[in-house]
């Protein structure tokens, strides 16, 4: 009888702790907004295609949301620091680890980018547009747009050396067309908008914890704009030989599920390849965004990796990126995905990123260095590399 009484003692012990587990997760879902992304996750984890019998190509790159404000200090450190860790770092080729840095086009601080001029121009990656701006109409936006991407250009960025328009963008605020409402955007044509002034692609995602996340997650797809908020919702994935139909790319970065021994983590954490001072990186997280197989459907052996980080707005953020673990998490890349059987890696921009999945699409074939300036070409701002 004292037996069967613990069994069914312990049994309700175990019932009672799994109904706590799942209304804790329950709780994470609601109040964390996973519901927007996790039917998508589950989706994806049952859609993956697999290399076969071919190298991996890996474009590994970053997107800095890149807000120094006046901060000279932090610019100089940049222009000072960042040389020596990407000269200690080389991909397949031989190229020094590259960066892209989102600068915010409402801090019109004529010397963070003269800083920049430096870096590009020392080959070390390449300049974009990120902009935070709120409560806009549809013709607001696109002044302040135009305004800022005026002043870009007097420092050669986000055109090329043709004069053209070309950039890639962050949405400030998570919130690209009007995904979080007026207080954070305003604008629900903001998809044609950014196509008609010269964007080629969106990188803002992924963006857990907030409502602008898209129902896909891991993917690269055309979004087509309509009369509605957040129009990228649901869109077209980049697939080969299939001509892409839409208003603007997204370029999405890892977004997993991953075990953690940690309780209050509730044994499950999010990567979403996100680098700061609580998250550092580490080979686990380099391991997991590979694990999330960021390709275009069709040449999965082009896999694309995605990083995001606040790469200059607290001295923190900066040692993240700048200091020691940012290095070795680098070393264990090179070293673990760049033997030249398996997996081959590339260190790009978000341009070239861009460009190399568009000739994927097209089902170009070889060395897919040759597709780095496939569609978009250089800026101007390049002509010293």
């Amino acid at each position: 009888m004292l037996q069967w009484s613990t069994v069914r003692l312990v049994r309700r012990i175990l019932a009672l702790g799994l109904v706590l587990y799942l209304g804790a997760w329950g709780y994470r879902i609601v109040t964390r907004k996973y519901y927007v992304w996790l039917p998508g996750y589950v989706s994806w984890l049952f859609h993956q295609e697999r290399p076969v019998g071919k190298p991996v190509h890996v474009f590994f790159f970053f997107v800095d949301h890149f807000e120094p404000g006046e901060n000279a200090g932090m610019m100089e450190r940049w222009v000072n620091e960042y040389p020596r860790i990407a000269a200690r770092h080389r991909d397949s080729g031989g190229r020094p680890w590259q960066h892209t840095w989102f600068y915010p086009g409402e801090q019109p601080i004529d010397g963070n980018l003269r800083a920049l001029q430096k870096l590009v121009a020392g080959g070390y990656g390449e300049t974009e547009l990120h902009l935070h701006h709120f409560n806009d109409t549809e013709q607001s936006a696109r002044e302040k747009f135009q305004r800022a991407i005026a002043w870009f250009q007097t420092f050669g960025f986000l055109k090329s050396a043709g004069g053209a328009t070309h950039f890639g963008f962050i949405h400030g605020n998570w919130s690209l067309d009007n995904s979080r409402g007026n207080a954070f955007c305003g604008n629900n044509r903001e998809l044609i908008m950014l196509r008609e002034l010269g964007c080629f692609a969106d990188y803002t995602f992924s963006s857990i914890f907030v409502e602008s996340q898209p129902s896909s997650v891991n993917s690269i797809f055309e979004a087509t704009d309509d009369d509605g908020p957040k129009s990228y919702d649901r869109g077209v994935a980049l697939r080969v030989g299939v001509r892409p139909v839409g208003d603007l790319l997204i370029f999405q970065g890892p977004l997993l599920l991953v075990p953690t021994p940690r309780p209050a983590k509730l044994f499950l954490e999010v990567e979403n390849a996100e680098i700061h001072p609580a998250v550092p990186v580490t080979p686990r997280r380099v391991d997991a965004w590979m694990r999330a197989n960021i390709h275009v459907e069709g040449r999965p052996e082009w896999r694309f990796i995605k990083i995001h980080t606040h790469g200059a707005s607290t001295k923190a953020d900066a040692d993240e990126i700048l200091g020691p673990e940012l290095d070795q998490a680098l070393t264990y890349l090179e070293k673990a995905y760049n033997d030249g059987a398996h997996y081959v890696l590339h260190y790009v921009t978000a341009r070239e990123a861009f460009n190399v999945a568009r000739a994927a699409a097209d089902n170009r074939q070889g060395d897919p260095r040759q597709y780095y300036d496939y569609l978009i070409p250089p800026y101007a701002a390049n002509a010293g590399r």
